[in-house]
Protein backbone atom coordinates (compact mmCIF):
# COMPACT_ATOMS: atom_id res chain seq x y z
CA UNK A 1 0.00 0.00 0.00
CA UNK A 2 1.54 3.44 -1.05
CA UNK A 3 1.81 5.96 1.64
CA UNK A 4 -0.67 8.29 0.01
CA UNK A 5 -2.85 5.42 -0.13
CA UNK A 6 -2.18 4.89 3.40
CA UNK A 7 -3.31 8.27 4.34
CA UNK A 8 -6.29 8.49 2.91
CA UNK A 9 -7.08 5.24 4.53
CA UNK A 10 -6.49 7.00 7.96
CA UNK A 11 -8.49 10.18 7.07
CA UNK A 12 -11.29 7.85 6.09
CA UNK A 13 -11.50 6.09 9.32
CA UNK A 14 -10.71 9.38 11.48
CA UNK A 15 -14.04 10.88 9.57
CA UNK A 16 -15.97 7.42 10.49
CA UNK A 17 -15.00 7.82 14.15
CA UNK A 18 -15.95 12.03 14.22
CA UNK A 19 -19.05 11.03 12.15
CA UNK A 20 -20.12 8.44 15.22
CA UNK A 21 -18.74 10.08 18.18
CA UNK A 22 -20.39 13.55 17.69
CA UNK A 23 -24.19 12.63 18.24
CA UNK A 24 -22.88 10.51 21.18
CA UNK A 25 -20.54 12.95 23.03
CA UNK A 26 -21.94 15.98 23.75
CA UNK A 27 -19.00 18.12 24.26
CA UNK A 28 -17.08 16.61 20.97
CA UNK A 29 -20.29 17.92 19.46
CA UNK A 30 -20.25 21.39 20.67
CA UNK A 31 -16.83 21.83 19.90
CA UNK A 32 -17.02 20.74 16.20
CA UNK A 33 -19.84 23.17 15.75
CA UNK A 34 -17.97 26.03 17.24
CA UNK A 35 -15.25 25.32 14.82
CA UNK A 36 -17.31 24.15 11.91
CA UNK A 37 -15.91 21.32 11.37
CA UNK A 38 -18.48 18.69 9.51
CA UNK A 39 -16.27 16.08 8.30
CA UNK A 40 -12.36 15.35 8.24
CA UNK A 41 -10.69 15.82 5.24
CA UNK A 42 -7.45 16.17 6.80
CA UNK A 43 -5.05 15.53 9.56
CA UNK A 44 -5.77 19.26 10.45
CA UNK A 45 -9.10 18.92 10.81
CA UNK A 46 -8.78 16.75 13.64
CA UNK A 47 -6.72 19.43 16.03
CA UNK A 48 -9.48 21.39 17.58
CA UNK A 49 -11.14 18.23 18.39
CA UNK A 50 -8.76 16.52 20.20
CA UNK A 51 -9.06 16.67 23.50
CA UNK A 52 -6.75 18.28 26.36
CA UNK A 53 -5.79 15.68 28.85
CA UNK A 54 -7.12 18.50 31.45
CA UNK A 55 -10.81 17.82 30.07
CA UNK A 56 -11.21 14.89 32.06
CA UNK A 57 -10.48 16.60 35.17
CA UNK A 58 -12.24 19.48 34.17
CA UNK A 59 -14.95 19.40 37.30
CA UNK A 60 -15.17 22.15 39.71
CA UNK A 61 -13.84 20.84 42.87
CA UNK A 62 -16.77 21.86 44.66
CA UNK A 63 -18.99 19.19 43.04
CA UNK A 64 -17.05 16.82 44.85
CA UNK A 65 -16.78 18.76 48.59
CA UNK A 66 -20.52 19.50 48.61
CA UNK A 67 -21.60 16.25 47.22
CA UNK A 68 -23.33 16.94 44.67
CA UNK A 69 -23.00 13.33 42.64
CA UNK A 70 -26.22 14.25 40.39
CA UNK A 71 -23.58 17.05 38.50
CA UNK A 72 -20.95 14.98 38.82
CA UNK A 73 -22.85 12.24 36.69
CA UNK A 74 -23.74 15.17 34.42
CA UNK A 75 -20.10 16.71 33.71
CA UNK A 76 -18.63 12.98 32.98
CA UNK A 77 -21.88 12.52 30.50
CA UNK A 78 -20.90 15.38 28.41
CA UNK A 79 -17.53 13.69 27.77
CA UNK A 80 -19.04 10.18 27.47
CA UNK A 81 -20.57 8.20 24.47
CA UNK A 82 -22.89 6.43 26.84
CA UNK A 83 -25.16 8.38 28.64
CA UNK A 84 -24.58 8.77 32.95
CA UNK A 85 -27.37 10.86 33.88
CA UNK A 86 -29.47 8.52 34.79
CA UNK A 87 -27.39 6.17 37.48
CA UNK A 88 -28.62 6.35 41.02
CA UNK A 89 -25.92 8.23 43.33
CA UNK A 90 -28.52 8.38 46.21
CA UNK A 91 -26.39 6.87 48.53
CA UNK A 92 -23.07 8.03 47.52
CA UNK A 93 -21.07 9.93 50.49
CA UNK A 94 -17.65 10.18 48.50
CA UNK A 95 -16.06 9.76 45.13
CA UNK A 96 -15.36 5.86 46.23
CA UNK A 97 -18.95 5.43 46.03
CA UNK A 98 -19.35 7.55 42.79
CA UNK A 99 -17.33 5.52 40.99
CA UNK A 100 -18.41 2.35 42.42
CA UNK A 101 -22.42 3.39 41.41
CA UNK A 102 -20.96 4.29 37.85
CA UNK A 103 -19.47 0.68 37.66
CA UNK A 104 -22.95 -0.86 38.88
CA UNK A 105 -24.23 0.36 35.85
CA UNK A 106 -21.94 -0.22 33.46
CA UNK A 107 -19.40 2.51 33.46
CA UNK A 108 -16.01 1.21 34.24
CA UNK A 109 -14.45 4.27 35.45
CA UNK A 110 -10.44 4.83 35.10
CA UNK A 111 -9.11 7.56 37.57
CA UNK A 112 -6.01 9.09 38.27
CA UNK A 113 -4.71 8.68 41.81
CA UNK A 114 -4.96 12.65 42.09
CA UNK A 115 -1.11 12.66 43.89
CA UNK A 116 -0.05 15.85 42.06
CA UNK A 117 -3.22 17.77 42.51
CA UNK A 118 -6.78 17.23 40.66
CA UNK A 119 -7.89 13.50 39.83
CA UNK A 120 -9.07 13.10 36.28
CA UNK A 121 -12.35 10.69 35.76
CA UNK A 122 -12.18 8.84 32.04
CA UNK A 123 -15.34 7.16 31.22
CA UNK A 124 -14.55 3.15 29.82
CA UNK A 125 -17.22 0.77 28.74
CA UNK A 126 -16.52 -3.45 29.07
CA UNK A 127 -15.18 -2.78 25.08
CA UNK A 128 -12.79 -0.49 26.12
CA UNK A 129 -11.24 -3.00 29.11
CA UNK A 130 -11.19 -6.18 27.31
CA UNK A 131 -9.20 -4.44 23.97
CA UNK A 132 -6.79 -3.10 27.36
CA UNK A 133 -6.27 -6.59 28.06
CA UNK A 134 -5.86 -8.37 25.35
CA UNK A 135 -3.15 -6.01 23.90
CA UNK A 136 -1.39 -6.84 27.21
CA UNK A 137 -1.26 -10.26 25.96
CA UNK A 138 -0.49 -9.52 22.27
CA UNK A 139 2.18 -7.47 23.72
CA UNK A 140 3.89 -9.67 26.06
CA UNK A 141 3.52 -12.73 23.45
CA UNK A 142 5.20 -10.53 20.74
CA UNK A 143 7.96 -10.18 22.80
CA UNK A 144 8.17 -14.04 23.38
CA UNK A 145 5.86 -14.55 26.68
CA UNK A 146 2.82 -16.17 25.39
CA UNK A 147 0.66 -16.82 28.07
CA UNK A 148 1.33 -20.28 29.83
CA UNK A 149 0.69 -20.77 33.50
CA UNK A 150 4.29 -21.89 33.95
CA UNK A 151 5.29 -19.04 35.98
CA UNK A 152 5.25 -17.47 39.44
CA UNK A 153 3.51 -13.93 39.04
CA UNK A 154 4.33 -11.87 41.70
CA UNK A 155 1.98 -8.40 41.34
CA UNK A 156 4.35 -6.03 43.77
CA UNK A 157 2.07 -3.81 44.40
CA UNK A 158 -0.02 -1.87 46.24
CA UNK A 159 -3.30 -2.84 45.86
CA UNK A 160 -5.11 0.03 45.46
CA UNK A 161 -8.65 -1.92 44.76
CA UNK A 162 -9.50 0.40 41.72
CA UNK A 163 -11.29 -2.55 39.36
CA UNK A 164 -9.10 -1.82 36.27
CA UNK A 165 -5.58 -2.53 38.44
CA UNK A 166 -7.55 -5.61 39.77
CA UNK A 167 -8.78 -6.91 36.67
CA UNK A 168 -5.35 -6.36 34.71
CA UNK A 169 -3.93 -8.02 38.17
CA UNK A 170 -6.14 -11.33 37.85
CA UNK A 171 -6.01 -11.44 34.63
CA UNK A 172 -2.09 -12.09 34.28
CA UNK A 173 -2.46 -14.36 37.38
CA UNK A 174 -4.98 -16.38 35.55
CA UNK A 175 -3.19 -16.43 32.01
CA UNK A 176 0.22 -16.59 33.71
CA UNK A 177 0.74 -18.35 37.37
CA UNK A 178 1.31 -21.71 37.77
CA UNK A 179 -0.70 -23.95 40.06
CA UNK A 180 1.45 -24.05 42.38
CA UNK A 181 2.74 -20.78 42.35
CA UNK A 182 3.86 -18.21 45.14
CA UNK A 183 0.70 -17.49 47.15
CA UNK A 184 -0.76 -14.08 46.98
CA UNK A 185 -0.23 -11.83 49.75
CA UNK A 186 -2.68 -12.19 52.25
CA UNK A 187 -3.37 -8.33 53.79
CA UNK A 188 -5.92 -5.69 54.79
CA UNK A 189 -8.68 -5.51 52.09
CA UNK A 190 -7.44 -1.69 50.42
CA UNK A 191 -10.74 0.52 50.98
CA UNK A 192 -11.56 4.01 49.80
CA UNK A 193 -8.59 4.97 48.10
CA UNK A 194 -10.22 8.01 46.18
CA UNK A 195 -11.09 9.15 49.75
CA UNK A 196 -7.53 8.88 50.94
CA UNK A 197 -6.10 10.79 48.46
CA UNK A 198 -8.41 13.10 48.87
CA UNK A 199 -7.76 13.56 52.55
CA UNK A 200 -4.06 13.64 51.70
CA UNK A 201 -4.46 16.87 49.03
CA UNK A 202 -6.41 18.51 51.88
CA UNK A 203 -4.22 17.56 54.69
CA UNK A 204 -1.04 18.97 53.01
CA UNK A 205 -3.39 22.30 51.89
CA UNK A 206 -3.83 22.66 55.67
CA UNK A 207 -0.06 21.41 56.97
CA UNK A 208 0.87 24.12 54.31
CA UNK A 209 -1.25 26.94 55.28
CA UNK A 210 -1.05 26.83 58.86
CA UNK A 211 -4.90 25.64 59.43
CA UNK A 212 -3.78 22.11 60.36
CA UNK A 213 -4.99 20.76 63.72
CA UNK A 214 -2.50 18.89 65.92
CA UNK A 215 -4.36 15.70 66.36
CA UNK A 216 -5.47 15.90 62.72
CA UNK A 217 -2.02 15.76 61.67
CA UNK A 218 -1.45 12.84 63.72
CA UNK A 219 -4.11 11.06 62.84
CA UNK A 220 -3.30 11.43 59.21
CA UNK A 221 0.26 10.65 59.81
CA UNK A 222 -0.38 7.62 61.77
CA UNK A 223 -3.12 5.97 59.23
CA UNK A 224 -0.18 6.96 56.04
CA UNK A 225 2.62 5.03 58.72
CA UNK A 226 -0.01 1.89 58.70
CA UNK A 227 -0.57 1.85 54.60
CA UNK A 228 3.35 2.14 54.43
CA UNK A 229 3.95 -0.91 57.19
CA UNK A 230 1.54 -3.05 55.33
CA UNK A 231 3.55 -1.99 52.16
CA UNK A 232 6.98 -3.18 53.82
CA UNK A 233 4.72 -6.43 54.61
CA UNK A 234 4.09 -7.10 51.46
CA UNK A 235 7.21 -6.94 50.25
CA UNK A 236 8.65 -8.71 52.81
CA UNK A 237 6.15 -11.65 51.79
CA UNK A 238 7.75 -11.48 47.82
CA UNK A 239 11.15 -11.07 48.90
CA UNK A 240 10.94 -14.07 51.31
CA UNK A 241 9.27 -16.45 48.38
CA UNK A 242 12.07 -15.07 46.18
CA UNK A 243 14.85 -16.64 47.98
CA UNK A 244 12.93 -19.85 48.70
CA UNK A 245 13.12 -20.31 44.93
CA UNK A 246 16.16 -18.12 43.23
CA UNK A 247 15.84 -20.70 40.35
CA UNK A 248 12.93 -20.66 38.82
CA UNK A 249 11.04 -18.18 36.80
CA UNK A 250 9.32 -15.07 37.94
CA UNK A 251 6.65 -12.90 36.47
CA UNK A 252 6.97 -9.47 37.89
CA UNK A 253 4.28 -6.36 37.47
CA UNK A 254 5.05 -3.58 39.10
CA UNK A 255 5.97 0.17 39.16
CA UNK A 256 9.58 0.77 39.38
CA UNK A 257 9.23 2.91 42.91
CA UNK A 258 8.04 -0.51 44.35
CA UNK A 259 10.56 -2.76 42.55
CA UNK A 260 13.31 -1.34 43.82
CA UNK A 261 11.93 -1.27 47.41
CA UNK A 262 11.93 -4.81 46.86
CA UNK A 263 15.62 -5.19 45.60
CA UNK A 264 16.75 -3.23 48.70
CA UNK A 265 15.31 -5.71 50.80
CA UNK A 266 16.27 -8.66 49.20
CA UNK A 267 20.06 -7.15 49.72
CA UNK A 268 18.71 -6.66 53.22
CA UNK A 269 18.31 -10.32 53.87
CA UNK A 270 21.77 -10.88 52.03
CA UNK A 271 20.93 -11.51 48.27
CA UNK A 272 23.26 -10.43 45.90
CA UNK A 273 23.73 -10.22 42.49
CA UNK A 274 23.83 -13.40 40.63
CA UNK A 275 22.06 -15.21 43.69
CA UNK A 276 18.51 -14.97 41.59
CA UNK A 277 19.16 -17.24 38.40
CA UNK A 278 15.43 -17.90 36.94
CA UNK A 279 15.11 -16.56 33.29
CA UNK A 280 12.21 -13.81 34.98
CA UNK A 281 10.11 -11.80 33.21
CA UNK A 282 8.61 -8.12 33.92
CA UNK A 283 6.11 -5.79 33.16
CA UNK A 284 5.98 -1.76 34.32
CA UNK A 285 3.50 0.47 34.19
CA UNK A 286 3.67 4.56 34.77
CA UNK A 287 6.77 6.51 35.68
CA UNK A 288 7.81 6.94 39.47
CA UNK A 289 5.16 9.17 40.63
CA UNK A 290 7.78 11.83 41.64
CA UNK A 291 9.71 9.66 43.81
CA UNK A 292 13.32 9.71 43.28
CA UNK A 293 15.78 6.88 43.02
CA UNK A 294 19.38 6.43 41.95
CA UNK A 295 20.60 6.78 38.26
CA UNK A 296 20.87 3.42 37.46
CA UNK A 297 17.91 2.31 39.60
CA UNK A 298 16.71 -0.05 36.47
CA UNK A 299 20.48 -1.47 36.79
CA UNK A 300 20.23 -2.47 39.97
CA UNK A 301 16.73 -3.83 39.27
CA UNK A 302 17.48 -6.00 36.12
CA UNK A 303 20.83 -7.73 37.99
CA UNK A 304 19.27 -8.59 41.17
CA UNK A 305 16.15 -10.31 39.93
CA UNK A 306 18.11 -11.49 36.51
CA UNK A 307 16.04 -9.55 34.48
CA UNK A 308 17.42 -9.86 30.35
CA UNK A 309 16.02 -7.19 28.15
CA UNK A 310 14.19 -9.65 26.18
CA UNK A 311 12.01 -10.60 29.15
CA UNK A 312 11.10 -6.60 29.63
CA UNK A 313 7.91 -5.44 28.44
CA UNK A 314 8.27 -1.73 28.74
CA UNK A 315 5.92 0.36 26.84
CA UNK A 316 4.35 4.32 26.14
CA UNK A 317 0.75 4.84 27.23
CA UNK A 318 -1.58 6.66 29.29
CA UNK A 319 -4.93 6.15 30.91
CA UNK A 320 -6.18 7.65 28.01
CA UNK A 321 -5.38 4.80 25.87
CA UNK A 322 -6.78 1.67 25.46
CA UNK A 323 -3.71 0.19 23.64
CA UNK A 324 0.43 0.75 24.64
CA UNK A 325 3.03 1.68 22.57
CA UNK A 326 5.68 -1.24 23.02
CA UNK A 327 9.64 -0.63 23.32
CA UNK A 328 11.48 -2.74 20.99
CA UNK A 329 15.28 -4.14 22.06
CA UNK A 330 16.47 -0.59 20.37
CA UNK A 331 15.02 1.51 22.87
CA UNK A 332 11.88 2.76 20.78
CA UNK A 333 8.11 2.83 20.93
CA UNK A 334 6.58 1.53 18.26
CA UNK A 335 3.00 3.25 17.47
CA UNK A 336 0.24 0.39 16.75
CA UNK A 337 -1.61 0.80 13.22
CA UNK A 338 -5.07 0.96 15.38
CA UNK A 339 -3.39 4.72 17.08
CA UNK A 340 -2.84 7.51 14.64
CA UNK A 341 -0.44 9.97 16.14
CA UNK A 342 -0.01 14.02 15.98
CA UNK A 343 3.10 15.61 17.19
CA UNK A 344 1.39 19.22 17.87
CA UNK A 345 3.57 22.43 18.88
CA UNK A 346 3.60 23.34 22.68
CA UNK A 347 0.28 24.85 22.15
CA UNK A 348 -1.56 22.26 20.89
CA UNK A 349 -2.81 24.68 17.88
CA UNK A 350 -1.13 23.09 15.11
CA UNK A 351 1.22 20.04 13.54
CA UNK A 352 4.48 20.74 14.64
CA UNK A 353 7.29 21.21 11.77
CA UNK A 354 9.80 18.08 11.19
CA UNK A 355 13.55 18.83 11.56
CA UNK A 356 15.45 16.06 8.89
CA UNK A 357 13.98 12.87 9.97
CA UNK A 358 12.73 13.84 13.05
CA UNK A 359 9.66 15.76 14.52
CA UNK A 360 9.31 17.04 18.44
CA UNK A 361 6.25 18.60 19.88
CA UNK A 362 3.41 17.73 22.10
CA UNK A 363 1.99 14.33 22.07
CA UNK A 364 -1.54 13.65 20.88
CA UNK A 365 -3.07 10.83 19.14
CA UNK A 366 -6.80 9.41 18.23
CA UNK A 367 -6.94 5.66 19.75
CA UNK A 368 -9.19 3.95 17.82
CA UNK A 369 -10.23 1.58 19.93
CA UNK A 370 -12.04 3.48 22.41
CA UNK A 371 -15.68 2.86 22.78
CA UNK A 372 -16.39 4.58 25.97
CA UNK A 373 -15.57 8.42 24.96
CA UNK A 374 -13.85 10.30 22.50
CA UNK A 375 -10.37 8.54 21.09
CA UNK A 376 -8.41 11.69 20.47
CA UNK A 377 -6.81 13.06 23.32
CA UNK A 378 -3.53 15.91 23.42
CA UNK A 379 -1.10 14.64 25.86
CA UNK A 380 1.15 16.52 28.90
CA UNK A 381 3.82 15.16 27.01
CA UNK A 382 7.04 16.56 25.18
CA UNK A 383 8.23 13.54 22.48
CA UNK A 384 10.80 13.53 19.68
CA UNK A 385 9.12 11.14 16.29
CA UNK A 386 11.56 9.13 13.97
CA UNK A 387 9.57 9.56 10.85
CA UNK A 388 11.73 6.26 9.37
CA UNK A 389 12.05 2.86 9.96
CA UNK A 390 13.00 1.84 13.19
CA UNK A 391 16.91 0.21 13.06
CA UNK A 392 15.43 -2.71 14.58
CA UNK A 393 13.82 -3.46 11.23
CA UNK A 394 10.38 -3.01 11.78
CA UNK A 395 8.99 -0.20 9.76
CA UNK A 396 7.00 3.04 11.23
CA UNK A 397 7.37 6.02 12.81
CA UNK A 398 8.79 5.45 16.24
CA UNK A 399 8.99 7.60 19.49
CA UNK A 400 12.29 8.05 20.98
CA UNK A 401 13.07 7.51 24.65
CA UNK A 402 13.34 10.98 25.76
CA UNK A 403 10.09 11.44 26.99
CA UNK A 404 9.18 13.97 29.45
CA UNK A 405 6.31 16.06 30.50
CA UNK A 406 6.08 19.89 30.05
CA UNK A 407 5.82 20.41 34.02
CA UNK A 408 8.98 18.69 34.45
CA UNK A 409 10.94 20.49 31.66
CA UNK A 410 9.99 23.70 34.08
CA UNK A 411 7.52 24.53 31.52
CA UNK A 412 4.01 26.08 31.94
CA UNK A 413 1.69 22.81 30.17
CA UNK A 414 -0.37 25.59 28.92
CA UNK A 415 -2.86 23.87 25.74
CA UNK A 416 -4.71 26.69 24.29
CA UNK A 417 -8.17 24.85 23.87
CA UNK A 418 -8.18 23.80 27.18
CA UNK A 419 -9.93 26.67 28.86
CA UNK A 420 -12.53 26.51 26.41
CA UNK A 421 -13.13 23.20 26.81
CA UNK A 422 -13.48 23.48 30.07
CA UNK A 423 -16.18 26.20 29.66
CA UNK A 424 -18.28 23.95 26.94
CA UNK A 425 -18.47 21.69 30.19
CA UNK A 426 -18.83 23.60 33.05
CA UNK A 427 -22.12 24.86 30.36
CA UNK A 428 -23.61 21.31 30.65
CA UNK A 429 -23.66 21.37 34.67
CA UNK A 430 -25.12 24.24 35.08
CA UNK A 431 -27.80 24.12 31.88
Amino acid sequence: MSETTMQRDVIATLDSHFQQRKQQVPVLAQRAEAEGITAITSRKDMIPLLFPHTTYKSYPESLIAKGQWANMNRWIDSVSTHRVTDVDVSGVTDVDGWIEALEAAGHLVSSSSGTSGKGSFLNKSMRDREANMQNMIDGLSEMGLAPERTWHVIPVGPDTGQSAHVAMRDMIIDKYRRPDGIPLFEGTPPTGHHRYMARLQAMRRAMADGTAAPDEVAAFEAEGQARAAEQERRLHHWADHILARPTERIFFNSQFTQLFRLVEILREKGAKDGDITGANALTVGGGLKGNTLPDDYQDQIFRMLNIAPERFFHYYSMQELNLRMPRCLGGRYHVPDEIVLFVLDKDGEKLAEPDGGTVTGRAAFFDTTVDGRWGGTISGDRITVDLGDCPCGRPGETVLPDIARFTDLGNDDKITCAGTMDAYVRGFIEE
